[in-house]
Formats: C-alpha cells, structure tokens, sequence
C-alpha cells in the first residue's frame, strides 16, 4: 500500500449559505506514485477541489493534511515548501504565465526562488527539463504567446516540474488542446509519472483521457465524490 501524500479530510466548501455546498464531506487520499483522475459536471466543485488542496482556498470544514499535517497548522516556511512540492498547471497558461519571459526564464525561475540549482548549473537543468517535455533549444527564447497551446503547455509543465514536486495537479490541462496534442501529452506524462514516482491528481471531462493517464478515478459531483472501482 503506498505511503499517504495528500489527504481531503470530511471538507466542506459552500460559497453561499442558500446554495447547495460545493463540497459536501469530501474524502480523497492520494499516496506516493498514485495517478488520480477526477471527472464531473461543469461547475460541479472540480476546480474548487483542485483550489483546496493547493491550499489557495481554506474549506469551511474539515481539513486537508499533507503527510499526515494540517495545513492549517504549517508555519510560513514548511507552507513555502508545500508549495514546492505540490505543483499545478491550469487550463489556460497564457492567462497565468508571465508574457515578459522567455521559456528559460519562465523554467529558471523556480530553480531560483526555491535554490534548487546553483546560478551556474540553471542552464544545464532548464535544457534537461525542455528536453524532458519535448521542447527543443530553438524555443528557449520564445515568449508565450510565440507558442502554440501545446507547446504553451509543455512549458507550463516543465516549469512545475523544476520544482522537484511530489503532486501534480492538472486542472482541465489539456481541455484546449486538439486530439493529436492531447494524445502525446498523455503519453509524455504518463512516462514522467513513471519514472519520477510523480503523484498525479488530473481533472477533465473527458472520462477517455482519465483512463489513459490514471489507474485511480473519482466522480464529483452534487458535492459528493465518489470512488469509481478499477
């Protein structure tokens, strides 16, 4: 049995006291090297459950404990490392990377701000990730909106992934993305899955994608998450 990474603990998430709670006693553990896919209805609380478990949203009840700790109860530096070591790329990464940046400065950055690398091995370690995601050196000088959506996101991922994390969580990740760009992604994550022992919570509609990438599936949906057995 894999050693318990995240867990949701009985949250409860409701953004208006009339309406239906969003959360509804949620439980979901994630282990060490676990591939999680978590469908539902639109607006169903997906993206709020991705939020939760970032720690970018504080439920209302119940708790979300990373090895085994509340989050709550992490000070700012043991907060800063959880943030290290759990990753997310949303839906859209033209909305939340920065324009200004190159793709080397946009992989850079991470190995900086949590002193991963030294200044003079961050070259070296931003050509291994570009390579680890498939993006050639000729894009290193790309901005953004120079990239295609799949190489966008490719960028997006190799950035998360200079942060050395023991979770990723891809929110709708793929959901812009053409079949051809969606398949090689699944596949290209899956293989870095395996080999870094790398969580994985994926959220998308497409049950078909789900089944591809992850051996574990949740449905949530009317605040409720249910276990679908493999």
């Amino acid at each position: 049995m894999s050693e318990e990474l995240l867990r949701l603990a009985e949250v409860f998430m409701a953004y208006h006291t009339q309406d239906p709670p969003v959360l509804d006693g949620v439980e979901l553990a994630i282990g060490l090297g676990q591939t999680w896919g978590l469908s539902g209805p639109s607006g169903g609380g997906k993206s709020t459950l991705a939020r939760v478990a970032l720690g970018l949203e504080r439920p209302q009840a119940g708790e979300v404990l990373f090895h085994g700790r509340s989050l709550a109860g992490l000070n700012r530096r043991e907060r800063r490392e959880f943030h290290r070591r759990v990753q997310v790329v949303w839906q859209d990464p033209y909305l939340y990377l920065p324009p200004q940046r190159s793709v080397q400065e946009l992989i850079a950055e991470p190995l900086a701000v949590h002193r991963l690398e030294t200044r003079d091995r961050r070259p070296g370690r931003v050509a291994e990730l570009m390579e680890l995601v498939g993006l050639v050196p000729a894009q290193a000088l790309a901005k953004p909106h120079q990239l295609s959506g799949g190489q966008c996101q490719r960028a997006a991922l190799a950035r998360a992934l200079a942060c050395e994390p023991e979770l990723l969580i891809l929110d709708e990740a793929l959901a812009g993305l053409d079949t051809i760009n969606q398949a090689r992604l699944v596949k290209l994550l899956r293989g870095i899955c395996q080999r870094e022992k790398l969580a994985l919570l994926f959220i998308a509609h497409d049950p078909r994608l789900i089944r591809l990438l992850c051996r574990h599936e949740a449905v949530l949906a009317g605040g409720r998450l249910r276990l679908e057995l493999g």
